[in-house]
């Protein structure tokens, strides 16, 4: 499959860094697209809900962050029985811990000038929380699974076991990202305060052909 290659459009993630005492989460955005395929701006939503339903509130919070984030990207969902542009899937949830090796300097060891001190490596549990768009074609006739159109996945790593508080940050980082495909991982520092500033905006109704 051949991908597109990214086209900053404005850097909305940009306008989202350092800009109040809050909490900012380094976000790692994987993304990819294939532009030889009509993209649209119609979805019907399907969702991979990792809970079984046993935490309803938190269901509704990772889903309505994502459409969130699709409808700041310009996208718009269309009712059941209306033929869309293309299926977007959807998945958020919390993975299994593991083990990362940090490193710490004690900034406070005075050691003469030009010299640092030693690096201090400790072994931790991180969890990473995730949220991932795929868009697709619409199913043929026959229901078979359209081809994937593009894809968005958003991850921060930290020692944290909890979702919620991290959902903005995932979600609205993807908006820059959706249909495009910056050839590369990225990791880029999310303001929480704003990330829900972005998830707000909605561009201007395109009027219909």
């Amino acid at each position: 499959m051949r991908y597109s290659r990214l086209t900053i459009s404005g850097g909305l993630l940009l306008a989202a860094i350092f800009t109040g005492c809050t909490t900012v989460h380094d976000v790692t955005i994987d993304a990819i697209s294939d532009r030889n395929k009509p993209l649209g701006a119609s979805y019907h939503l399907e969702v991979n809900d990792p809970t079984g339903g046993v935490e309803p509130a938190l269901q509704n919070t990772a889903v309505e962050a994502i459409r969130d984030a699709l409808a700041a990207r310009g996208l718009y969902e269309v009712p059941a029985r209306t033929k869309p542009d293309m299926v977007i899937e959807a998945s958020y949830g919390i993975g299994h811990g593991y083990v990362k090796i940090v490193t710490q300097r004690n900034s406070d060891i005075m050691l003469g000038a030009g010299l640092l001190p030693p690096p201090d490596s400790k072994a931790v549990v991180v969890y990473d929380k995730t949220i991932e768009i795929t868009g697709r074609a619409v199913p043929d006739a026959a229901g078979k699974e359209g081809a994937e159109l593009w894809s968005v996945k958003t991850k921060i790593t930290d020692t944290k076991q909890q979702l919620a508080p991290y959902l903005d940050a995932l979600a609205s980082a993807c908006i820059d990202y959706i249909g495009e495909n910056p050839g590369r991982e990225l990791t880029l520092p999310v303001d929480t305060k704003n990330a829900r500033l972005l998830l707000d905006q909605r561009p201007p109704t395109q009027a219909a052909n």
